[in-house]
């Protein structure tokens, strides 16, 4: 019979779960790579059991050149250090080892690990973890993590940061090959506009150059779908790994934690009166128990709520407006009627109105939403109204807001269409036009 966690092992479970999510949510949300990078080793600094120092850095592997890269960093580092440390065969020092092995590495102090060769004059005794960022096909980088000397390891800490240094590898490579595609788009539009001149400078060769301008239209079209693919697999993927975490955490970490509760109330029962110290004792880890199972199912429902996959797009809709008005003075009338969609496509509209309605509760000084939908023939419509301020759309057109850049990419994916109606003082208006699968 395997033995029920104990209140600390429970609290920890929850810690690791928050970390993963906040790591996931911060690769989801982050603009550009390296200010990505640089927050996932925020969010490691700040985890206590681990005994990391505020000090890491991440390198970007050149399998080419079997080289690593030191691309961001994170704390005080040394001018020395900076400029040695820029370029690190595989094989040398730590970090070295692991680009080589592929493996996470622990070292308890960095004069006493012969390991160790990088060393500098100034440098303060430390201890590492050295974890490898890759996928399963390949090596994208080496993160590294200061501790004090001598930590008492975390015993969980090698599983955690791997499954980390993964998600961080395939936003990596994510990034990688967007910057890729980006940087190939521009050079082709360069390329229509110097031949569109040519065009216009040259009547000899029109043939010929509308012929080139035409294959560069589609060669650009062609890597702009696969920008689009790329992005929508993503997508998935994060979807999956959402799904995939919030079983776990629902399923194992809830199940462990009911099952602890109950076994403190039998406890408790047996307790001779003369014992009210200790019964008093197993109300209060009763009562921290209730309180952690209520963090579990908030944390699982904010990764994928099951309703979502049990009831549909309607019920889910349903349950975070519930949601919603438990914690703000938000009123809502839904107007939902069950419309048969896929699995992909009914995740899209949900995070959609979550978007929405966070920039409802963020921006628009609101106290009552419209939800509806609408199908006419293999087009859905979805609204989602407010009776806040407003804004002016030009201020909407140019907003750099996270939540409207997600709802515009998400579009983008289905091939559809957004428009934002709004004007100060009359609230705001998100109209989702969506084709259906005939």
């Amino acid at each position: 019979m395997s033995s029920k966690p104990t209140e600390s092992e429970s609290r920890l479970l929850t810690q690791e779960y928050e970390v993963l999510h906040e790591v996931a949510r911060v690769l989801h949300s982050s603009q550009g790579m390296k200010s990505m990078l640089e927050n996932v080793l925020l969010v490691l600094t700040g985890f206590d059991e681990l005994k990391v120092e505020r000090k890491a850095g991440i390198f970007l592997a050149d399998p080419d050149k079997k080289v690593l890269n030191l691309y961001c960093t994170l704390g005080e580092f040394t001018s020395v250090f900076l400029e040695n440390e820029q370029v690190i065969p595989y094989g040398d020092c730590l970090c070295g080892r692991v680009a080589e092995s592929g493996e996470l590495l622990m070292s308890e102090s960095c004069f006493s690990d012969a390991r160790h060769e990088r060393r500098y004059e100034g440098m303060q005794a430390h201890g590492h973890y050295i974890v490898p960022l890759k996928t399963r096909e390949k090596l994208l980088g080496v993160m590294f993590l200061y501790t004090n000397t001598n930590p008492s390891w975390y015993k969980h800490s090698q599983e955690v940061l791997l499954s980390i240094g993964g998600l961080v590898a395939d936003a990596i490579e994510h990034s990688l090959v967007e910057e890729e595609l980006t940087r190939y788009r521009n050079e082709l539009e360069e390329r229509v506009v110097e031949r569109t001149i040519d065009l216009k400078q040259v009547n000899t060769t029109l043939q010929k150059e509308v012929v080139e301008r035409t294959n560069a239209e589609n060669e650009l079209k062609n890597i702009r779908e696969q920008l689009r693919n790329l992005s929508n697999h993503l997508q998935n993927i994060r979807e999956e790994e959402k799904t995939r975490i919030a079983r776990e955490v629902h399923d194992e970490l809830g199940q462990s934690l009911t099952a602890l509760k109950m076994d403190l109330v039998c406890l408790k029962d047996e307790l001779p009166e003369q014992r009210a110290e200790l019964a008093e004792r197993v109300q209060s880890m009763s009562g921290l128990i209730d309180s952690t199972i209520t963090s579990v199912q908030r944390i699982s429902s904010e990764l994928r709520p099951q309703i979502l996959d049990v009831m549909g797009l309607c019920e889910a809709i349903a349950w975070q407006a519930k949601e919603y008005q438990k914690r703000t003075n938000l009123q809502f009338d839904l107007n939902c009627e069950h419309i048969p969609l896929n699995k992909e496509l009914t995740t899209d509209l949900f995070r959609i109105f979550q978007e929405a309605l966070t920039n409802v509760v963020r921006h628009a000084e609101a106290d009552r939403v419209r939800v509806g939908f609408l199908q006419k023939g293999n087009r859905l419509t979805m609204e989602i109204e407010d009776n806040g301020k407003g804004m002016p759309l030009e201020k909407i057109d140019h907003s750099q807001s996270l939540g409207l850049i997600g709802i515009r990419e998400r579009i983008l994916f289905l091939d559809g269409d957004v428009e934002f109606l709004s004007k100060p003082g009359e609230g705001t208006k998100v109209v989702v036009n969506i084709p259906l699968e005939p």
